[in-house]
């Protein structure tokens, strides 16, 4: 499902307007013609999505204060904007009313990232093109939570992890901008906070919504504060049947934290997150079947007749016979502590988590099973330089993690174990340090100089039918930056970088399904320039920027002798380049504050040009698996305290290539959604959404191949068609 908010990344409209009428739209609106653009000309009270197109707004009532473990979203902001590259900042509000399953949902409004969906609760991210066409076990990225890891040693993702009804706000840092969490990838970092006592929207929170395909969901939570401790907690239940045949969810996720002030300069706030995320795979269809039967699940793969009226075999029965689905349920405590040093912070981080897995694929890949427990830690350590300009100052860090998988294969009979065909120890480690310097020349101008580390351990120990491998794979990343401050309102940036990336234990057993591959880590030599800012009625936030990659992972579904399975293998030079930007208007905005309403209109567009550079057998072919451009636009009008209404439009004009021999590739696309919301009275609140209005026929994802022109394979996966959702919130 595809959700889209606005470029909100800047207003608050404050708690008052934001809990009456605010939410970003989401869902793709681009519509049909201008007129379409300018119709959807309303506003979202929780705004765009990159930093610089945050803009005061007409009041601010909310006092949620930030504590050293969980910084307000004013702090993070402030924070953000130190940083000389592009940057985001998505608030809770901004898809607080819409019908948000992933994290990925609430990010595609954000200029450089692509989101799409594979199922229900799964998306894949991309941002600048990192891991561009992985399945599932996504790669390219680190997320966080709280500022401590949920991307594993191992070099995986589980977006399921995260569930946007727990979040605060987001932090979207592109490429070497995550360097403050030692990020290597070269997608970045994205920092899920979450809500506390102190930043709660409010003590008791209730929500409850339904809609089309049999879909419920309810979430509840809890605030409060003590003289020296704060806690939240949030539960969320949703289950749903699902556009698609054989799509169902099933998902119950719980997050909690508790804070103590334990001295006047020592805060401790521990996290737990327990989930068990359950949902059936519909598989994936051939183009001509997708767009004249996109509700259908993946069909059975068969060869013959071999001769007039002789038997057909069938290779695989397809997901609806064998009971394709992903069950993953997931327990993991962490703990942040803040130490005011005086004149310089220590942060000290620290998890354990426990992962387990039962992912029945096609009888080729057989019942995937797994169990993993994961360690880590990590140290920030920075403040002040006591010379030069006052924004001076600089930072020190480490991250270590440790995971153990006991990685089984069973045979896949009819969704049922069959014998066990292969089991494997599984044991990574991931080293990152790194360092930043933030020199203050001026007042205005500040040059960035920084550096890391990276050392991953990949090791495979056979135990039955699997080959034994290790890899270790390092690098030094060195990076340099600069910020000028062109006015109060105005930054101009750019820097250059490396970035690292090794082969995840998913790309080096393809799943379980081969022996280990003898992959080679993934590097890149990035160069950006950009900027960010406001002036009257206008903000915007504006990047470029070049990748030139070696030995970037590129994924293959080939056939197997039951069905597809996808491998990962390395190319030779690539390039990945683009722009990104984000673009705010607020027209008659002095005149609509005075009758207390708010106007917005926004545009994110995202520019992929992804090539092959003189490749031996692709030339300078694109990549496939992300398009090329990417147009969202959204408008909201909010009557403060009382209404609002939304309209979104996503327009692909020509969807991405599925082939890197590039002869066949996805039909463009254009999807609104309409969004509206009223105030029964304080504190309650009625919102509903119209997905797809249009009930438009898309891609929503695909699998690379090769050469589709000569495998035809059955690689895509259809959007969902038109959708209602509508619900009731509370709070107390």
């Amino acid at each position: 499902m595809y959700l889209f908010y606005g470029c909100r990344d800047w207003q608050l409209l404050t708690a008052e307007s934001a809990e009456s009428g605010a939410s970003a739209m989401r869902h793709r609106l681009l519509g049909t013609s201008l007129f379409a653009l300018c119709a959807c000309a309303a506003t979202s009270s929780a705004s765009a999505q990159g930093i610089g197109q945050r803009q005061d707004e007409i009041i601010v009532t909310a006092n949620l204060n930030g504590t050293p473990t969980s910084p307000s979203v004013e702090e993070a902001r402030e924070e953000l904007e130190r940083i000389p590259g592009a940057i985001g900042v998505v608030e809770d509000e901004g898809f607080a009313d819409i019908f948000a399953q992933s994290i990925g949902d609430t990010l595609e409004l954000t200029p450089g990232v692509f989101a799409d969906t594979s199922a229900q609760r799964e998306s894949r991210i991309s941002i600048r093109g990192s891991g561009l066409n992985s399945s599932f076990e996504r790669r390219g990225l680190m997320v966080l939570r709280d500022g401590v890891p949920i991307s594993r040693a191992a070099g995986n993702t589980e977006f399921q992890e995260i569930d946007p009804l727990t979040i605060r706000y987001i932090e979207v840092f592109k490429g070497a901008n995550g360097l403050r969490y030692g990020s290597t990838q070269l997608g970045g970092a994205v920092n899920v906070v979450s809500p506390t006592g102190q930043t709660a929207r409010a003590p008791v929170s209730l929500r409850a919504e339904g809609g089309s395909f049999e879909t419920l969901r309810a979430n509840g939570s809890i605030a409060g504060t003590g003289a020296q401790t704060d806690y939240w907690f949030g539960v969320t239940g949703l289950t749903s049947d699902g556009y698609r045949e054989h799509s169902d969810v099933r998902s119950l996720y719980g997050h909690g934290n508790l804070g103590w002030q334990i001295a006047d300069n020592i805060e401790t706030r521990f996290y737990v997150t327990a989930l068990s995320d359950n949902f059936e795979l519909s598989g994936s269809l051939t183009l001509d079947d997708a767009l004249a039967n996109p509700r259908a699940a993946g069909r059975p793969v068969t060869i013959g007749p071999f001769f007039p009226g002789g038997p057909v075999t069938v290779l695989d029965p397809g997901p609806v016979a064998d009971d394709w689905d992903r069950n993953l349920d997931v327990v993991r405590i962490s703990n942040l502590t803040v130490i005011d040093l005086g004149g310089a912070n220590l942060e000290l981080g620290a998890w354990y988590s426990r992962r387990s897995l039962d992912h029945a694929i096609t009888r080729f890949a057989g019942i995937i099973v797994q169990g993993e427990d994961e360690v880590g830690g990590s140290v920030r350590l920075g403040g002040d330089l006591p010379f030069l300009a006052r924004q001076s100052r600089w930072q020190i860090g480490a991250t270590y993690a440790f995971g153990s998988n006991d990685a089984r294969v069973f045979e896949n009979l009819s969704g049922e174990r069959g014998v066990l065909t292969s089991r494997s120890d599984q044991d990574s480690s991931l080293l990152m340090t790194y360092a930043q310097l933030e020199l203050g020349l001026t007042d205005t101008f500040t040059v960035i100089a920084g550096g890391q580390y990276a050392r991953a351990v990949r090791d495979v120990e056979a135990i039955l039918n699997t080959v034994t491998g290790r890899g270790e794979f390092e690098q030094f990343n060195p990076r340099i930056g600069v910020l000028l401050d062109v006015s109060e309102n105005i930054q101009l940036f750019g820097n250059i970088n490396r970035s690292f990336e090794p082969p995840s234990l998913a790309d080096l057993t393809a799943g379980g399904a081969f022996p280990f591959a003898p992959l080679e880590e993934q590097r890149a030599t990035v160069f950006e320039i950009g900027t960010r800012g406001q002036s009257g009625v206008f903000s915007w936030d504006i990047a470029a920027y070049r990748a030139e990659l070696e030995n970037e992972f590129l994924d293959f579904a080939i056939p197997g002798a039951r069905g597809l399975v996808t491998v990962t293998g390395n190319g030779d030079r690539t390039i990945h380049q683009g722009l990104e930007v984000g673009f705010d208007v607020r027209p008659a905005r002095e005149y609509l504050e005075a009758r207390g309403q708010s106007l917005r209109l926004s545009v994110a567009y995202t520019f992929n040009d992804f090539v092959f550079d003189d490749d031996p057998i692709y030339g300078d072919n694109q990549l496939a698996g992300v398009p090329r451009h990417i147009f969202i636009a959204e408008a909201r009008f909010d009557q403060i305290d009382n209404w609002y209404f939304s309209t979104t439009m996503r327009f692909i004009p020509d969807g991405p290539w599925a082939d890197y021999a590039n002869t066949e590739r996805a039909p463009g696309y254009e999807t609104v959604q309409v969004t509206a919301g009223f105030t029964l009275f304080e504190d309650f609140q009625l919102f509903g959404s119209i997905e797809n209005l249009f009930d438009t026929v898309f891609i929503s994802n695909l699998t690379t191949v090769a050469d589709q022109s000569i495998s035809n394979s059955a690689i895509y996966t259809p959007g969902q068609g038109r959708a209602f959702f509508g619900g009731i919130r509370a709070r107390f």
